[in-house]
């Protein structure tokens, strides 16, 4: 979630990335293996370029230069959805806030002592 690790990618696609990649978003960066940033890295390109397939993310009242809507935001496993069930594993996703950015997880699937 710290930008000075990674710029440019966004509560939303940070969020995403994290949850598919199986990362609680307090882990420090420091203490990711090879794989897991690996894993990362990957998620976060299957993500962002997702997102522009389907026209990125409208959120309230957005829209592309053409006028259209996002569809992104449809596809969305973790943004947005805490209180809902994780469709990996049914428990209920929560939400935490580090240096000030909301993130969404699962506690079971993104546990913190992974």
């Amino acid at each position: 979630m710290d930008q000075e690790f990674v710029v440019g990618v966004g509560n939303i696609y940070a969020t995403e990335s994290l949850y598919l990649s199986g990362i609680h978003p307090a882990t420090p960066a420091s203490t990711l293996s090879e794989s897991q940033l690996a894993t990362l890295v990957g998620h976060i390109k299957i993500i962002l370029q997702k997102s522009i397939d389907l026209g990125g993310s409208s959120l309230r009242d957005f829209t592309v230069a053409s006028g259209q809507t996002g569809y992104f935001q449809q596809t969305l496993h973790a943004y947005g959805r805490q209180g809902e069930p994780c469709g990996n594993c049914a428990e209920v996703l929560m939400t935490t806030k580090i240096n000030g950015r909301a993130s969404v997880f699962c506690p079971k699937c993104q546990s913190l002592l992974a």
